[in-house]
């Protein structure tokens, strides 16, 4: 017995070593480039938020305490030559770890497969528009996309997303482009976007971007059924002009709405330059409109702006941000919505680490309240 059992236990640890070596030889052996790549980044932030709800002026403050967030990410690339001048490449990306993992799965942020070549490279999967590639970068930064990057009011962009086919040139003596087509939603007929962006870096020390996107039959929501709910008293009836005539004891708790569905157009222009000693500046436009198409082709309409300015001394950087979003407009009428967030952020870089401490202050409208936050974040990052 304590034969056989030595026996079995040689065995899986000779199972298990060969595994092993199985293992490596694939990552080895493969005659694909494969690369591993991410980011390690956590942070502790406070919000201090005061919530006035416009038409009242009631205060409420919604601070909840500290938190941690934790950006850290991991990725992987991989290509091989196919034919001569054409190189097979991909790449799987997972989203940022998150509270508790929910956006961490593989293929979250940039996934996609394609081809590259002295040619330029194309690809088809998930990635970043042109036009959100440049908005989140260089013009994001520090801590003001909550305003620039997604809270504009008039949605005529996408982000990162899916079922997209991009092109992206070689370098022309500075001048890139790069153009993008896809489904905006696949369940919606006739959904379809496009988008291009260009950079051009006329000089060692300026460096010129712009971008444009397009979208037809957007449907920024859904269709509503019409629903009915059960009350028990005659006071629970409370919208006597919505009770069902044909039963007494039942009120209209959710009105019939067609979808919403919208065509779109929006464009960016922006410059970001390198000045003497340490100095840099970098500024963007954008603006935007929504054609409702069910609303007798009512357009809104909102504008948009970001200012960064930095210093480098050494291994230290400061930079300092303000974006803004102007009061949107739905045909000649005003909404009340603007935004804007000022930020400052000190920073160190160090063997590739990256210690930083950031505060922002963010003036939020929508839906007929006005938020004021204060935010404290101080964080630490790694890229490998």
């Amino acid at each position: 017995m304590d034969k056989i059992f030595k026996r079995t236990l040689v065995g899986a640890a000779v199972a298990f070593a060969s595994a092993g070596v199985m293992a490596k030889q694939v990552g080895i052996n493969s005659d694909f480039d494969v690369d591993v790549y991410g980011v390690a980044a956590i942070s502790v932030v406070n919000y201090d938020t005061d919530e006035t709800k416009i038409s009242t002026g009631a205060v409420t403050n919604k601070s909840s305490g500290y938190d941690y967030e934790n950006e850290s990410r991991i990725g992987f690339r991989a290509s091989k030559q196919m034919f001569e001048d054409v190189n097979v490449l991909m790449q799987i990306e997972s989203g940022y770890v998150g509270e508790n993992g929910d956006g961490a799965t593989l293929g979250n942020r940039d996934t996609f497969i394609g081809l590259d070549g002295s040619w330029g490279k194309v690809r088809f999967g998930r990635m970043l528009t042109p036009m959100y590639e440049i908005i989140d970068w260089p013009y994001a930064n520090p801590g003001l996309g909550a305003a620039w990057d997604w809270g504009g009011d008039v949605k005529y962009n996408r982000d990162r997303h899916g079922d997209m086919a991009r092109y992206d040139s070689v370098d022309y003596n500075g001048f890139r482009f790069a153009l993008a087509t896809g489904r905006g939603d696949k369940d919606v007929e006739d959904n379809y976007f496009y988008g291009a962006s260009a950079t051009y870096k006329a000089a060692d020390f300026i460096t010129f971007h712009a971008a444009v996107e397009t979208e037809s039959d957007r449907q920024l929501k859904e269709k509503v059924d019409e629903a009915w709910t059960t009350c028990t008293t005659a006071a629970g009836c409370k919208d006597a002009d919505k009770v069902d005539v044909n039963y007494g004891d039942r009120y209209k708790s959710t009105n019939a709405a067609a979808a919403t569905m919208v065509d779109t157009f929006g464009y960016l222009i922006g410059f970001e330059a390198s000045l003497p000693g340490g100095f840099g500046l970098a500024a963007a436009y954008k603006n935007g409109e929504s054609e409702d198409l069910a609303a007798g082709g009512k357009t809104s309409e909102q504008s948009s702006y970001s200012i960064i300015g930095q210093y480098w001394n050494g291994p230290w950087g400061f930079k300092v941000g303000y974006a803004a979003n102007e009061e949107s407009k739905t045909g000649s009428v005003k909404n009340d919505d603007e935004d804007s967030i000022i930020s400052g952020q000190i920073m160190y870089v160090h063997e590739g680490f990256v210690p930083y401490v950031r505060i922002a202050q963010r003036e939020i409208k929508a839906e007929g309240k006005e938020s004021d936050t204060f935010v404290v974040r101080v964080g630490l990052e790694y890229g490998f």
